[in-house]
């Protein structure tokens, strides 16, 4: 357990820390030497006054020792993330996009077999569901238009936004269910890899038609210009 000394009393640091002391921490500046009491009267669970009037290396020591130990990670059971549905799928990236501290009370009731409240096994599954996340859009990178790396290039900032995001899968949404709007429901349920692959098909012979009218197109034209 890890100790900090200040005057003549000694104070204990958490041995685990809980979203909510995370959520806490997050929402103060870490480099504002005025936070790092504070940062220290939560991670040690004492009250604010006993940290104030410490000298500023023991504050940042203390604010310090309570980031590190509360960034570890600890493993939890999570669901099988395959069988995620497409409006789970769609959820989980707008709020991943918003910043998971403000939605991860929502983002974890989604990904976890049980509810925690701790902040280890909360980070934990989160960094999980993250790869998850880059992992299959590599793997549909034709679908969504990324390079070799499952970026897309020359991005727009703009285009991040978590509203722009939203509105651009509900198009999505609304075209694969051919803008009938009682059918939203039945293909926000459909199983995340159904709803990829079946997507991704739907472009590929799009952009195979796409082909052949230009193709049909050049022929028309090399006729035209032989007469």
């Amino acid at each position: 357990m890890i100790k900090i000394k200040i005057g003549n009393r000694r104070y204990k640091m958490s041995k685990r820390f809980t979203i909510q002391q995370w959520q806490e921490v997050l929402a103060l500046d870490m480099e504002d030497p005025k936070s790092w009491p504070k940062i220290m009267s939560i991670g040690f669970k004492q009250p604010y006054w006993k940290f104030h009037k410490a000298d500023e290396d023991t504050a940042l020591l203390g604010a310090s020792l309570v980031i590190n130990e509360m960034s570890k990670r600890r493993e939890c059971k999570m669901r099988d993330l395959t069988d995620l549905r497409l409006g789970e799928f769609i959820d989980l990236d707008i709020y991943m996009l918003m910043g998971p501290e403000k939605n991860i009370d929502t983002i974890l009731s989604i990904i976890l077999k049980k509810p925690t409240k701790w902040a280890d096994e909360a980070l934990w599954a989160i960094d999980q569901y993250a790869n998850f996340r880059v992992s299959t859009y590599r793997q549909y990178a034709g679908l969504f238009d990324l390079n070799k790396d499952g970026e897309q290039e020359n991005i727009d900032p703009e285009d991040w936004d978590p509203n722009k995001v939203a509105k651009g899968w509900y198009r999505v949404l609304v075209d694969l269910a051919d803008d009938r709007l009682l059918d939203l429901d039945q293909i926000t349920e459909q199983p995340l890899k159904k709803a990829f692959n079946f997507m991704a098909l739907r472009k590929e012979k799009a952009l195979e038609e796409r082909e052949r009218q230009l193709k049909q197109k050049r022929q028309n034209d090399l006729q035209r210009n032989r007469r």
